[in-house]
């Protein structure tokens, strides 16, 4: 019991001196950051001439590559939404876009386009992504499976219809399409000539072609029935009238008879239904939804390149960046003169 005392006194000083060892360890880091920010601070105060030439040099330099060597572009974006459009189509498009806006002769991208060889001069480049994140449909697809998969009540099956179409993703196949172009009045005819670039695709081209005829033959068939349906409507009309003036004299109420064989309510009930329907038909051959420009390009005056002020900035830090690397090899040749 007695040999125990002196073990537990030697662990308190070693913790003791642990904690002290730790203080010094931040200790001697705070003091090595502020003489490194000292040293900062002293090397343009002691090589004053070398940071105001480069520094005068940087402004030049920069002002002279916003003036006279970078063009300025322009960047305006679209939101184009296809049922038929994916991630792998579009991207694979616009990089094939971007390699011919690369190329020195931009006649394969005015060909491509279908524009003219002046407005594909002045293309920069393409850039897209989805407008809504490929994690947000995954995780909205998986929320639909999992409700669909719950066993509930027969009452309660119609809620969870509900649900699910409450939880669809609006513009899921739409995706964000930029443009960079040297001279911002040519963005109209731009969009016009990218629309047409991907609505001629092969393989959309032909599920818009065929989706647009199954509308069209689908209006007509209703059109023809509720053509018929007028026609049966008026027989009917006509037939319970002349059954009204058949009845009893003084009587307000209309007898039926077995000639009577088909419900008026069904009849002007299923003619609303296919009113409606072919309403719906006719916003869809309208709106064409399966590929539409939801937000289309917008000219700005402003162009997205860097501005003068901002190449001059960047110049200046690369300057300074320079003039101390420059202080940093001088002083370290002369460490190496010492050593020889």
């Amino acid at each position: 019991m007695e040999n125990q005392k002196p073990a537990t006194q030697s662990d308190e000083i070693d913790l003791g001196q642990l904690f002290s060892k730790i203080g010094d360890f931040f200790k001697n880091i705070g003091l090595s950051i502020m003489r490194f920010f000292a040293l900062i601070r002293r090397i343009p105060l002691e090589n004053k001439s070398l940071f105001v030439v480069i520094i005068t040099t940087s402004i030049i330099v920069g002002f002279s590559y916003s003036k006279f060597i970078k063009r300025k572009f322009y960047e305006s974006t679209m939101i184009l939404s296809s049922d038929y459009l994916n991630k792998r189509l579009v991207d694979n498009t616009i990089e094939n876009l971007n390699l011919l806006a690369a190329e020195e002769d931009k006649h394969g991208l005015a060909k491509a386009l279908n524009v003219s060889d002046t407005l594909a001069s002045n293309i920069v480049g393409f850039k897209a992504k989805p407008f809504v994140a490929e994690n947000d449909i995954v995780e909205i697809e998986v929320l639909k499976e999992q409700l669909k998969n719950v066993k509930t009540e027969a009452k309660n099956d119609k809620i969870t219809e509900q649900i699910i179409k409450r939880i669809e993703i609006e513009n899921r196949h739409a995706f964000e399409i930029t443009v960079r172009t040297y001279n911002p009045t040519v963005i109209e005819t731009l969009q016009i000539a990218l629309v047409n670039f991907f609505k001629n695709n092969d393989y959309i081209k032909r599920r818009i072609d065929i989706t647009q005829r199954n509308y069209l033959e689908k209006k007509t068939k209703l059109t023809h029935e509720l053509q018929k349906l007028d026609s049966l409507k008026f027989i009917i009309y006509d037939n319970y009238k002349n059954m009204a003036a058949q009845s009893k004299q003084g009587s307000n109420n209309v007898i039926l008879s077995d000639k009577s064989v088909t419900n008026p309510i069904e009849i002007y009930n299923q003619d609303l239904n296919l009113y409606n329907e072919l309403q719906t038909i006719n916003a869809q051959i309208y709106l064409q939804r399966d590929f539409e420009v939801i937000d289309g390009f917008a000219e700005f005056s402003e162009p997205a390149s860097a501005s003068v002020k901002k190449n001059i900035a960047i110049s200046i830090l690369i300057g300074i960046a320079l003039a101390y690397l420059i202080v940093a090899l001088v002083a370290f040749n002369k460490y190496l003169a010492n050593l020889t």
